[in-house]
């Protein structure tokens, strides 16, 4: 389908105009200073608000999470069908969890979304029917790594905003840095560091509701507790963990404590930390660099 502008006798796809209304809309945020996102922090996940654009649709949700332990990015498939009417045609794919799983699933290629005052275009876009798995837990959208790497984005949790930055900051007072490993998965942020004192590798998974540990890690829990459980595979339950309380971590000189849940039985296959430990502090992702920037006061 065109459109044609009698003007300049220009003709413009349906496809192209989405793209400048899209580029309009975020000129829009900006020049309205809103060239940032805003943060809520519920159950330890970090949401913002993002707009999808497919077929012609723009469709907004507050609902969004920002998942550093997501290779790629995710939309509910009952939100995708039912409120952004998304029918691009849809390409057979396998994703799988960081305990091994995998799952049968299609995903598309998103015309654009929008968050943080950004544009991002043609995004490929994974389809799971995350608020079946995840129940009172489900985002609509899962911003992944695929998308979050492609460019400096900044969190800041003091203020509550969440923004991409042109360029590296000056006023950083620590440099957490990651490693790649062979066996990790794609957009994957592994540290090296010790968790009670033990050497060990760190996953860094904003979208976790808990800190966690392997159920073969050398620490032994204080109590046990029943706590929910659940990711994009596996659906939403109660299982009983170990707690282990106050640990000590160290990642490159950098030292904090946090509370794990260990596993009672075979789960992930590394410890992994959210973003507790960054609460009330301002700090940026640089996955060209494979570094984690705390800041500084401005």
């Amino acid at each position: 389908m065109y459109i044609i502008i009698m003007m300049n006798k220009i003709l413009i796809t349906k496809r192209d105009l989405l793209r400048l209304v899209v580029v309009l809309f975020v000129c829009f945020q900006t020049t309205a200073g809103m060239s940032q996102s805003k943060i809520t922090i519920k159950n330890n996940l970090l949401y913002t608000d993002l707009s999808v654009f497919s077929s012609g649709l723009c469709c907004s949700t507050h609902e969004a999470i920002i998942d550093t332990g997501a290779s790629v990015c995710f939309i509910d498939s009952t939100y995708a069908i039912d409120s952004c009417q998304i029918r691009g045609e849809r390409i057979n794919a396998t994703f799988g969890n960081t305990m091994g799983k995998t799952a049968n699933t299609s995903y598309v290629y998103l015309d654009s979304i929008a968050f943080g005052g950004v544009v991002y275009t043609n995004v490929r876009c994974y389809l799971v029917d995350m608020a079946g798995t995840l129940q009172q837990l489900a985002p609509k959208f899962v911003i992944g790594g695929e998308v979050l790497k492609a460019g400096y984005w900044c969190c800041d949790l003091k203020e509550n905003t969440f923004q991409r930055l042109m360029s590296v900051p000056k006023n950083v007072v620590a440099t957490l840095k990651w490693k790649k490993y062979a066996d990790a998965a794609l957009n994957h942020i592994y540290f090296e560091g010790k968790i009670g004192g033990k050497d060990t590798r760190i996953l860094f998974d904003t979208g976790a509701l808990l800190n966690g540990l392997t159920y073969d890690f050398d620490l032994t829990p204080t109590e046990k507790v029943w706590l929910p459980s659940a990711n994009m595979i596996d659906k939403l339950t109660y299982k009983e963990a170990g707690l282990c309380k106050n640990i000590p971590v160290e990642i490159a000189n950098y030292t904090f404590n946090m509370d794990f849940v260990k596993a009672l039985k075979a789960g992930p296959k590394s410890p992994r930390i959210n973003a507790g430990f960054l609460q009330g502090k301002k700090w940026m992702l640089d996955y060209k660099r494979r570094r984690l920037l705390i800041l500084g006061s401005d």
